[in-house]
């Protein structure tokens, strides 16, 4: 039973990780890095300074992106890792 209070759930921990930067994967294999300003219970996230990157490389650079949480493949913590 220990081991269940010390796992961490990564709703809960996304949710600690606002305005910090990361690293959102979609599902159609677009890649998004950004800072991420919220998240909701739906992995909904509102992110700034966002770039959209393919291959390793910036493509396009956005102000504000909002993601709808069922298209989130993955959500990347990048001081975590």
């Amino acid at each position: 039973m220990s081991q269940s209070n010390s796992a961490k759930r990564p709703l809960t921990i996304l949710q600690k990780s606002t305005k910090k930067k990361v690293t959102v994967r979609l599902k159609n294999e677009v890649e998004y890095k950004g800072k991420m300003d919220n998240v909701d219970s739906y992995m909904n996230l509102i992110m700034t300074d966002a770039e959209e990157i393919h291959d390793s490389k910036t493509i396009a650079n956005y102000g504000r992106v909002i993601v709808r949480g069922n298209n989130v493949l993955f959500i990347k913590l990048e001081n975590e890792l």
